[in-house]
C-alpha cells in the first residue's frame, strides 16, 4: 500500500511539474510575442521625418516646463489619475531642450516661424519661463514671427506669451494675472482644542515654518520680509509684459495690476465680457477661436498664395541631436541636477537624497575627464544632516582640484544654500528665492489628549532621556537641551556659509535670520556671484578650470533599460482607467494641499530633527 501512494505521489509530482514547464513556456512564449510585436510595430511605424519649406515649429507645451523629466512612477501615476490631478495625458518639456529647439529653429531656414500653444501649460519657474523667452526672442531678431494662442491665459502662460509678435485669446477666454501671494494654513486652535502640544526650536527671527503651530496667523516679521520678495518678483513680471509688449500704447500698468475699483470699471464698460477686456487693455491683439487662429496664420505671414506648413515641436525635436554633443574630448564639465527637497537616504529623482545624490557627485569626482562640475540647484532644503553630507562631497570635489559652480534655479534655499555656500561661484537668476539662513527643529507630545479621555501613562527607567516620547510630557530641561542643539546647528550654518564666501559670521549673521532673498538682493548681499542662467554657470566653470575646448555631459541616476522599459510600458497602460475615478474636486486640491504642509517632518527625516528649509518659497 505505501509503494502505492509513493507511486502515485511521484506521478503526481511528475505531472505538476510538467504543467508548470508547460505554463512557463506558453507564458514566456506570448511574452516573446508580445515583444516582437511590439519591435515590429516600432520599426513599422517609425517614418524619417521631413521638414517642408515654409513651416512653422507649432510647441504645444501640454504639461508641465522642468529642468530634467522624471522616471516614469506608475505608482505615482495611479494615484493621480485616483486624485483626479491628472485629468489628461500631459508632458514634461525640459528647459534646456527646449531652448536647444527653438535656436536650431531659429538657424534651419526651412522654419520660418513659431506657434506658441499656451492652453495646456500647467506650471514653469520664472527663470525657466526667462530662459525660454530669451530663446524666443533670439528666434525673432532673424525676422521670423512667433504667435501665441490660449483658450484662456494663466499667469504662468501669458509670462511667455507676452515674448510672441502677436497674442490670440478665444472670444470666450480670460487673462488672469491676480500677482503672487504666500498663504499658509495654522494649526494653533486645532492643537489647543487637541490638547496636543508643540515643542518648537528654532534661530532666526524669520524662520517661520514653526509660526502655524504656535500662531492663528502670520507673524508681522514674517509679512514684512515676505512682502519685499513677492513686490520685487511681481514688478518684476509687470515690467517684463511692458517690455516686451512695448508696441502697445493701451497696454499700461493698470492693464496688468488694476485695483479692484479699476478692474469693476472696465468690466461694467464691455458688459462684464472678459476676452474684450482684455483686448481693450492691450494684454492680447486679437479674438480668434483655435481653428480660426491656425486659418489665419498664412494671412498673418502675408502668405495666402503660399502652403504654409506645421510642423510639431516633439516630431522637430526628434530631429535634432541632443543638447549636449559628446565629442570624445579629454577636457569635460558635468552637469548634474538636484530639484526637490533634501532628505537622508536614497530616493528617485523627485528629491534630493544625500546617498543618491553624492553618488552622481562622486562619479564626476573620480572621472579623471571631468575637470569642473556645475550643480544645478532647485530646492526650498530639508534635512540639515543630509544637507552637510552633501556639502562634504563638494569640498572633496575641490579638494580632487575640480572646479565647482552651482546655477540656482527658482529656488535655492536654507539647506539648498547650506550646500551651494561650498562652491568656488553661485549663479542665480533675478528670481531665484535663495538665502533663509536658518534652523528649526520640532515634534508634539499628547500626553494632555491621552489624560484626557482616560489613558495615563508611568513606568520607571534608569535615564531621563529614555522616557522621551509623544506620549508623556517634555522636561523642561531637555527642552533646554533641544534649543542648545539648534542653536549649535544655526552657529555651524552660519561658519558654513562664512567659510564657503569669505564673510565674517557677524556679516553672514545680518543677512540671515532665515530671512528670504531674491536673487538680486543676494548678489548685493554677497550671497551669491552673478546673475544669469545654467549657460552662464557652464562658462563659468570652463573659465575656473581654464577650458576652452571641452564636452559637457549630464550624469544622471542609471536607470536599467528593462526598468525604462517597465515603466514606459506600464504608465501609457495607466490612460486606460475609467473616467469616471478621475474627476476633480476643490476638496481633493485643498486635502492634499493640507496633507502636504502637515506630514513635513515625516518627508524630510532628519535623523536629528534639525531641519532648514524654506516653507514659504512656495508662492501662489
Amino acid at each position: 500500500m505505501a509503494f502505492i501512494f509513493r507511486f502515485i505521489n511521484q506521478l503526481f509530482r511528475k505531472l505538476f511539474k510538467l504543467i508548470n514547464y508547460l505554463r512557463l513556456i506558453i507564458l514566456n512564449t506570448i511574452f516573446i510575442f508580445i515583444v516582437l510585436l511590439i519591435v515590429v510595430s516600432f520599426n513599422d511605424t517609425e517614418e524619417k521625418i521631413y521638414v517642408a519649406d515654409n513651416s512653422y515649429l507649432q510647441i504645444n507645451l501640454n504639461g508641465y516646463i522642468v529642468e530634467q523629466k522624471q522616471p516614469a512612477d506608475l505608482s505615482q501615476k495611479i494615484t493621480d489619475q485616483l486624485t483626479g490631478t491628472e485629468q489628461e495625458q500631459v508632458q514634461e518639456f525640459e528647459t534646456q531642450t527646449l531652448i536647444n529647439t527653438i535656436q536650431h529653429a531659429q538657424r534651419d531656414e526651412k522654419i520660418t516661424g513659431l506657434v506658441l500653444e499656451l492652453s495646456g501649460l500647467i506650471s514653469g519657474s520664472l527663470d525657466q519661463l526667462s530662459d525660454v523667452g530669451e530663446a524666443i526672442n533670439e528666434f525673432k531678431k532673424s525676422g521670423k514671427p512667433v504667435y501665441a494662442y490660449a483658450d484662456n491665459y494663466s499667469q504662468t502662460q501669458y509670462y511667455l506669451a507676452a515674448y510672441a509678435d502677436h497674442i490670440t485669446l478665444a472670444p470666450n477666454g480670460l487673462v488672469i494675472l491676480q500677482g503672487y501671494a504666500v498663504n499658509r494654513l495654522y494649526f494653533k486652535d486645532l492643537l489647543d482644542e487637541l490638547l496636543i502640544t508643540p515643542h518648537i526650536f528654532k534661530v532666526g527671527t524669520y524662520k517661520s515654518f514653526v509660526e502655524p503651530f504656535t500662531e492663528t496667523k502670520m507673524s508681522q516679521f514674517s509679512k514684512d520680509a515676505n512682502k519685499h520678495w513677492l513686490d520685487q518678483l511681481w514688478q518684476g513680471y509687470i515690467d517684463h509684459v511692458l517690455v516686451q509688449r512695448n508696441n502697445i500704447d493701451s497696454l499700461t500698468t493698470q492693464s496688468i495690476n488694476p485695483t479692484l475699483f479699476q478692474l469693476k470699471q472696465q468690466l461694467q464698460a464691455v458688459s462684464g465680457d472678459g476676452a474684450q477686456y482684455a483686448i481693450s487693455v492691450g494684454l492680447v491683439d486679437e479674438l480668434a477661436y483655435h481653428e480660426q487662429f491656425i486659418a489665419n496664420l498664412p494671412i498673418k505671414a502675408d502668405m495666402e498664395n503660399k502652403p504654409l506648413n506645421r510642423i510639431s515641436y516633439n516630431r522637430y525635436a526628434s530631429t535634432l541631436p541632443p543638447v549636449y554633443t559628446f565629442t570624445g574630448s579629454s577636457n569635460q564639465i558635468a552637469v548634474i541636477h538636484g530639484s526637490g527637497e533634501i532628505v537622508s537616504g536614497n530616493s528617485d529623482a523627485t528629491s534630493i537624497a544625500d546617498k543618491s545624490f553624492n553618488a552622481l557627485l562622486k562619479q564626476a569626482r573620480l572621472n579623471k575627464q571631468i575637470k569642473a562640475v556645475v550643480i544645478r540647484l532647485d530646492t526650498p532644503g530639508g534635512s540639515a544632516t543630509a544637507s552637510e553630507l552633501i556639502r562634504q562631497q563638494i569640498l572633496a570635489l575641490k579638494e580632487q582640484g575640480k572646479s565647482v559652480v552651482v546655477s540656482m534655479g527658482s529656488v535655492t534655499a536654507s539647506g539648498g544654500y547650506w550646500i551651494a555656500s561650498a562652491a568656488d561661484k553661485i549663479i542665480a537668476s533675478p528670481t531665484t528665492l535663495t538665502g533663509s539662513i536658518g534652523i528649526f527643529g520640532m515634534f508634539a507630545t499628547i500626553d494632555k489628549t491621552l489624560n484626557k479621555i482616560g489613558i495615563h501613562q508611568d513606568g520607571v527607567s534608569t535615564s531621563p532621556l529614555a522616557n522621551v516620547g509623544i506620549t508623556q510630557p517634555l522636561n523642561p530641561q531637555l527642552a533646554e537641551i533641544f534649543q542648545i542643539g539648534i542653536e549649535h546647528g544655526y552657529q555651524n550654518f552660519l561658519e558654513v556659509v562664512a567659510e564657503g564666501r569669505d564673510m565674517t559670521v557677524q556679516e553672514v549673521d545680518k543677512v540671515a535670520q532665515g530671512r528670504v532673498w531674491t536673487g538680486v538682493d543676494a548678489l548685493k548681499l554677497g550671497l551669491v556671484d552673478e546673475l544669469g542662467n545654467l549657460q552662464t554657470a557652464i562658462n563659468s566653470a570652463a573659465q575656473l578650470a581654464s577650458l576652452s575646448e571641452y564636452d559637457i555631459v549630464s550624469i544622471q541616476p542609471e536607470i536599467s533599460p528593462k526598468q525604462l522599459f517597465i515603466n514606459k510600458l506600464l504608465s501609457q497602460s495607466i490612460s486606460f482607467l475609467p473616467s469616471a475615478i478621475m474627476q476633480s474636486s476643490p476638496l481633493i486640491e485643498a486635502l492634499l494641499s493640507l496633507e502636504k504642509q502637515s506630514n513635513f517632518i515625516t518627508r524630510l527625516n532628519d535623523p536629528k530633527n534639525h531641519f532648514i528649509y524654506c516653507t514659504q518659497c512656495n508662492i501662489d
